[in-house]
């Protein structure tokens, strides 16, 4: 082996090192999280709902996290459009609690009872890193049917694994920032979803930006295409 290769042999061997360390180090800062805390972080994927749905007349949006007045008053005078609210994160926290969470899948894949393809973009936050795997496609379902051709989705995802059951709420401080708000949930987040397991998982809807941000997340835009799927 030549000492070109013996160097980025050990380079490989740190970069994995220091992202297990890395990843420790998070999730022991998540871990000691206090439910009541909340802080500020930048986000990419909200001045780009903007961008994109912006242009469109009367846009249509579902917002599946919980009701929080000044977004809906930010997402109204920015887009003027017509905003849905159905709070999914407190269903699935009420079908857990109850003890029957065998229940999520069904009530998830009878959610969103809106007409087919009327949907211009939908709001997920992170609730898919609290579903379970069916729980996921079943909503995935759902959501694909709503929206209307190159209807768009945004999806946080966590890429760190912590086991306290709280959850995040959003509130919009200014297209660029979100304040984060921990609050207590019935389960904590489920899996981290790589990169590939969103793409397969969202089909077939089609992943269109992605951005990986310092504080543990990746925000992820997907779209439904507006014709036939090329072939790669």
């Amino acid at each position: 082996m030549s000492d070109g290769d013996s160097l980025r042999r050990g380079r490989g061997v740190w970069t994995r090192v220091r992202q297990i360390l890395d990843g420790r180090s998070a999730a022991r800062v998540l871990q000691g999280i206090d439910s009541s805390e909340e802080f500020v972080r930048a986000t990419k994927a909200v001045r780009r709902v903007l961008e994109m749905v912006g242009p469109l007349p009367s846009p249509v949006l579902l917002d599946l996290g919980p009701v929080i007045g000044s977004n809906v008053s930010f997402f109204g005078e920015h887009l003027a459009c017509k905003l849905h609210l159905e709070d999914l994160f407190a269903e699935v926290g009420r079908l857990v609690q109850s003890g029957a969470p065998q229940d999520v899948s069904a009530a998830l894949a009878g959610a969103l009872a809106h007409e087919a393809g009327s949907v211009d973009a939908v709001l997920a936050w992170d609730l898919f890193d609290y579903l379970e795997a069916e729980e996921a496609s079943a909503l995935v379902g759902r959501i694909a049917r709503v929206l209307r051709p190159g209807g768009l989705v945004m999806a946080f995802f966590t890429t760190v694994v912590f086991d306290r059951a709280v959850h995040r709420k959003y509130i919009i401080e200014d297209p660029e920032h979100l304040k984060h708000r921990w609050q207590a949930f019935a389960r904590p987040p489920r899996r981290v979803l790589l990169g590939r397991e969103v793409e397969r998982l969202f089909a077939p809807l089609e992943v269109a930006e992605s951005y990986l941000l310092t504080h543990h997340q990746r925000e992820t835009l997907l779209r439904r295409p507006t014709g036939p799927r090329k072939a790669k």
